[in-house]
């Protein structure tokens, strides 16, 4: 099998082949506003209920500061990922755009975050062994607050106070859907140290705030677990979805008589692939005829194709 170049009636030149580089990642969006607003929001928040739990003594309502602390440093690194993205996104440098700033930035803060738990989880046990001194109506006055912005937060980062106009962005957009998920985790945190801090102030039951506080901790490490190895397949470069692995197959077997021998896809950034396909050709189909399309894939940029032309197929062509 060789590769004879097929005979073309047109030749391109080095403009008409040029790609953009800048894997989709060059647009401002609506996610880096809204995640700058709630980061705010969401810092401001947290440091009231640290200083809350700390002077009242309550252990459920630190658990939610330090989620949300984790939170708002997520949240944070996703606002300045989405600026560096696009600051960078024509630089040639990075060979595969800048798309995985986002997902690097998420990794950072999911092992930050769990180093934080860890911490949490050592002086929760603590106070369940040698209780201190609470002040749960205080501290659930502080803990309301906090749960009321969460919900703000979580409407903020949805778009739907945008009436329904930012449901299309969120779908493609797995940083932006990670921070909402990150947010109504800290609702259910904050509901957990209302319930804790609601039963030490009626029964006097201040072993429950702890406990609660325990639980809170688990469900801030299987977050981190979860945030960790996802992001790490997409630094990895772990193969992408099956869908568009499907669609780009079919797509270049609907060029004539086409097989597709081998083909690789990935993520390089938010809702956004590349591919690479080596296939035989048995017409005189060229690499930009495959490229064309591959175009009528949405978020795939910049692929590649090696194409190997059939050797019986060529002198055919030439004897008819």
């Amino acid at each position: 099998m060789s590769r004879p170049a097929p005979e073309s009636e047109h030749c391109h030149t080095a403009d008409q082949l040029e790609h953009p580089h800048d894997f989709g990642q060059g647009q401002k969006r609506k996610a880096e506003r809204r995640a700058t607003l709630v980061t705010l929001l969401t810092f401001v928040t947290m440091l009231a209920e640290v200083a809350a739990g700390l002077w009242t003594g309550s252990m459920a309502l630190l658990a939610d500061g330090i989620h949300m602390a984790g939170h708002a440093m997520a949240l944070g690194l996703a606002a300045l990922a989405y600026y560096l993205s696009r600051r960078h996104a024509h630089d040639r440098r990075l060979s595969l755009g800048s798309g995985k700033i986002a997902d690097l930035a998420a990794y950072t803060s999911a092992l930050m975050l769990g180093v934080s738990t860890m911490w949490l989880m050592y002086e929760s046990a603590h106070r369940l062994l040698e209780p201190g001194a609470l002040m749960p109506k205080e501290a659930m006055t502080v803990a309301v607050i906090g749960l009321v912005v969460n919900l703000v937060s979580a409407v903020l980062l949805t778009g739907k106070h945008e009436h329904g106009h930012g449901h299309g962005e969120h779908e493609h957009d797995s940083n932006l859907g990670a921070a909402v998920a990150h947010v109504m985790a800290d609702v259910v945190t904050s509901v957990a140290a209302i319930v804790g801090l609601g039963a030490a102030w009626i029964f006097g039951w201040h072993w429950l705030d702890p406990a609660i506080a325990l639980v809170a901790s688990l469900v801030i490490l299987r977050w981190s677990w979860g945030l960790l190895r996802q992001t790490a397949g997409v630094l990895l470069d772990r193969e992408g979805p099956d869908e568009i692995r499907k669609q780009a197959r079919k797509q270049l077997q609907r060029m004539g008589d086409t097989d597709v021998v081998d083909l690789h896809v990935w993520s390089v950034g938010q809702g956004s692939w590349t591919l690479v396909a080596a296939v035989v050709a048995h017409g005189a189909t060229t690499p930009e005829q495959y490229r064309a399309k591959l175009r009528t894939i949405k978020n795939l940029h910049h692929p590649i194709i090696e194409v190997s032309y059939c050797q019986q197929c060529a002198r055919e062509r030439k004897q008819g």
